[in-house]
């Protein structure tokens, strides 16, 4: 397109929205003035919005989850990806040190905002920066800066410690944070602000958003599982030309109010305790463990109804499991290898959704017997029973700390946690490529133990780093 004809657009799209920065505009440039008449067929912002969905679709194009498993189209493809040789976890290569004077309880790790007035320029400044968010049992949760370890704001939501961490999927300005006082608070990370707060009757083990934020889930040891809807929108309005001009450097989405919140649709009550949550990458279901159960559980979400080729607008296949199954009606698979075996010889007690959205690993803990940890895998969906992986992490476990888990960004291999400090990674073929000691005691009298709480994964430019954090009061990352 030639400079004339861009001016031409963005002329008649100033007209429109913004009038009153037509004028400099067109001095600047020496366009003409537009004809309201005839505007442009397509406008500028249709022109943008097909530019952005056709980088998109080159991007999704070009995306493969690594030369392992490039083209990879069975689950059992998937499930048996190599793990690349140059994988390993070798060393803590930084600690960020005395986070807190109280263990560290859960760790994630986003990209998040900052918003600050430049007093140089007059005018707000805004970024997004790779952070951790890390939960202590001082009750506190801490945004710490991924590069400098320097911990940048400090929230306190919660009358107790909280256990579990969410950052919303499309907006990291919200954190969704689950506690031992039983609430689940919605929280605004420029501001520390609560946002909203839902209270259950005991223990908050678990807080997830689904991967397009529509929807919260909160589990508790008051053995329920509570489902919210997004009735507002994580995402400032499109601007009007009433609105104040954004300074160049600033966000709309952080300059705005936050004005994201939820309401409870549904809270479903479970024979034991909850423990682990994922939800369905297509936003069918929630997926849940109950612990005392052998089952998994998948409790149907509401959709919009079939469209004429027989997809639900959540892509549920007519005849599938979701398809048939009533919303907030909940549908089962075994982790037993036989559909009739009822047994309960070990509980769930983490789910990981791998990179792709097809596989689901399953931690299991809390074993009935000499049998040790494991992590099996299956497929995402209801109808996919067939146990695809069952790998050996070698840890007996501990009754009173909860493993957790989590997969390399590329799909390849699984890296879980322990209570002796050490951190395993996992080929989907069972071998245990490398342990770490990561976490450990400080000495005798300093109350700490080598128990590690929580693991993240986070990619980077030449491959991944696994963030965890422990009752040594460290977060650790290592690579």
């Amino acid at each position: 397109m030639s400079t004339p004809s861009l001016h031409s657009l963005i002329a008649h799209y100033l007209a429109q929205n913004y009038p009153l920065a037509l004028p400099p505009f067109l001095g600047a440039t020496g366009t003409p003035p537009p004809d309201p008449a005839n505007p442009p067929i397509p406008d500028l912002p249709t022109l943008v919005a097909d530019a952005a969905s056709a980088a998109l679709a080159a991007q999704l194009a070009a995306t493969t989850l690594s030369a392992g498993i490039e083209g990879a189209a069975s689950l059992a493809a998937l499930a048996s990806a190599p793990l690349p040789p140059t994988a390993g976890l070798g060393a803590v290569i930084r600690t960020v040190d005395d986070v807190a004077a109280a263990n560290l309880l859960a760790v994630r790790v986003a990209t998040l905002p900052r918003r600050t007035f430049d007093t140089a320029s007059a005018a707000y400044v805004a970024r997004w920066a790779k952070s951790i968010v890390a939960a202590s049992a001082d009750r506190a949760i801490r945004i710490i800066d991924y590069d400098t370890g320097e911990v940048e704001r400090i929230l306190e939501l919660h009358k107790a410690p909280a256990l579990a961490l969410a950052v919303h999927p499309t907006n990291g300005r919200y954190l969704a944070s689950g506690s031992m006082d039983g609430s689940t608070v919605l929280s605004d990370v420029l501001s520390g602000a609560v946002l909203q707060r839902f209270q259950a009757g005991k223990f908050v083990v678990r807080v997830a958003f689904s991967h397009d934020g529509r929807w919260l889930a909160a589990a508790s040891y008051d053995k329920s599982v509570a489902v919210f809807e997004a009735v507002t929108s994580a995402h400032a309005p499109a601007p009007t030309e009433d609105d104040v001009t954004l300074d160049d450097g600033d966000d709309a989405d952080l300059a705005a109010e936050p004005t994201l919140r939820y309401e409870e649709r549904f809270r479903a009550k479970t024979e034991g305790n909850p423990e682990a949550m994922v939800f369905h990458p297509r936003g069918e279901w929630l997926l849940f463990t109950v612990r005392g159960s052998h089952e998994l559980q998948y409790l149907r979400l509401p959709g919009a109804g079939p469209d004429a080729a027989g997809m639900d607008v959540d892509g549920a296949a007519e005849g599938s499991v979701a398809a048939r199954t009533p919303p907030w009606t909940i549908a089962t698979k075994s982790f037993n290898p036989h559909p009739l075996d009822t047994h309960v010889s070990f509980a769930v007690l983490d789910l990981a959704l791998h990179p792709s959205g097809r596989l689901l690993a399953c931690l299991t803990g809390d074993h009935a017997g000499p049998a040790k940890e494991r992590v099996l895998l299956y497929g995402v969906e209801p109808e996919e029973t067939e146990r695809l992986g069952c790998l050996w992490t070698g840890s007996e476990g501990d009754d009173y700390v909860l493993p957790r888990l989590a997969w390399l960004p590329d799909g390849t291999g699984i890296v879980t946690t322990t209570p002796t400090g050490h951190l395993h990674l996992l080929s989907l073929s069972g071998e245990k490529r490398a342990t770490l000691k990561a976490h450990g005691s400080r000495g005798a009298g300093t109350g700490t133990t080598d128990v590690v709480r929580d693991v993240a994964v986070t990619p980077t430019d030449d491959g991944y780093e696994v963030v965890s954090v422990g009752y040594d009061r460290r977060v650790q990352i290592s690579r």
